[in-house]
């Protein structure tokens, strides 16, 4: 008996077998539509990840909210924190205050 080649038996198989070879090539593409397709699990587990993330951030800026209305709430409230904001963040002094600042140099640093 002859060796046939690979490409023989092949060709000889989808001739004989065509109905079958075609439903292997559908569920072949069916399949790798499913997978990575537009509407694919690739594509799906790309947006869930997304998604994801995206409320962990939506909740990180409400916890943000929620802290600066607690803050402004303070601030309406309380003559003694609307001092302390206006000192630290704005640089104000009472009447008669002065401000003395320390600069210290960098560029002389011993080794």
């Amino acid at each position: 008996m002859e060796s046939e080649s690979i490409f023989k038996k092949t060709a000889r198989f989808i001739k004989y077998n065509s109905r079958f070879v075609l439903v292997i090539l559908f569920f072949t593409g069916l399949i790798s539509l499913a997978v990575f397709g537009n509407k694919g699990i690739i594509q799906r587990y790309k947006l869930e990840s997304e998604k994801n993330e995206l409320e962990k951030q939506l909740e990180a800026e409400y916890k943000k909210s929620e802290l600066l209305k607690k803050e402004i709430e303070a601030l309406n409230v309380s003559d003694e924190k609307l001092e302390e904001v206006a000192r630290d963040k704005y640089g104000m002094t009472k009447e008669g205050e002065t401000i003395q600042k320390v600069i210290t140099d960098t560029t002389s640093q011993q080794k």
